[in-house]
């Protein structure tokens, strides 16, 4: 498939605003894709030409990214949750397997602990409660933050108050702690670079090993988005966890 000219634009109307989403239409599994910070649905164009045609395929801008609305609200996980929620309800999508990279992760893990879905894929998935109380007792999360925020802000078109408000949130309730990762019982496939230097591998086995019904998968030759840099074996291993679930 093509990322131009396979899939058509559409917006859907959520508590907070519009969110912006490209749709392939399949007769096949519903794949939602979330990306990761500040990114877009522009990240997923060269995985989109290794998909086969049949998945019927939405790949949506979280509010404040892209072209969804960016309204001027708490960018916590729970709101970009409640957003995806009227979306997938909205577009009336059911048994949806969530694919979330990084903060998107993060968004499809929160999701999924209080939704019944299909499947989950967690990509090099941020908001892992213990990486985050270590980066604490360091005492190094200005300077985490301060360097993210430059990464980020480096994109063309982010807006520096949404990306402060997500850096700046305390996520009271929202990190993905034990009790979040046990509710979660349907089909996992975890896919992580094996030299993602941003979140270390480490963070995939501590998933994979307080999951359910959880697979650990890594590329070897891939950093923080294996999407990206490994875009074959990426889909090689989402396409065998979709047919084997």
């Amino acid at each position: 498939m093509d990322y131009k000219t396979d899939f058509v634009d559409g917006k859907s109307r959520t508590l907070f605003g519009e969110l912006h989403y490209r749709h392939h239409t399949g007769a096949g599994k519903n794949i939602v894709f979330l990306h990761g910070l500040g990114s877009s649905t522009r990240s997923w164009g060269k995985l989109a030409e290794l998909l086969p045609s049949d998945l019927n395929i939405y790949l949506v801008d979280l509010l404040g990214h892209g072209e969804s609305d960016a309204p001027h609200i708490k960018y916590t996980i729970k709101n970009q949750s409640l957003a995806l929620d009227d979306f997938v309800k909205s577009e009336n999508i059911h048994d949806i397997y969530l694919v979330g990279h990084s903060y998107g992760g993060w968004v499809a893990a929160y999701y999924a602990s209080i939704n019944q879905i299909g499947g989950l894929i967690l990509e090099d998935t941020a908001g892992l409660k213990i990486a985050f109380d270590q980066v604490v007792a360091a005492k190094r999360q200005e300077e985490y933050k301060n360097a993210l925020f430059k990464t980020v802000m480096e994109t063309e078109g982010n807006k520096d108050y949404v990306i402060k408000s997500i850096l700046d949130s305390e996520f009271v309730d929202e990190e993905i702690d034990d009790e979040m990762m046990a509710r979660i019982k349907e089909p996992i496939l975890i896919i992580w670079g094996a030299k993602d230097i941003l979140l270390s591998p480490s963070i995939g086995k501590i998933l994979h090993s307080k999951m359910p019904n959880s697979k650990l998968e890594f590329v070897e030759n891939a950093g923080h988005v294996p999407h990206y840099a490994q875009p074959g074996e990426f889909a090689e291993k989402l396409l065998a966890f979709l047919s084997a679930n």
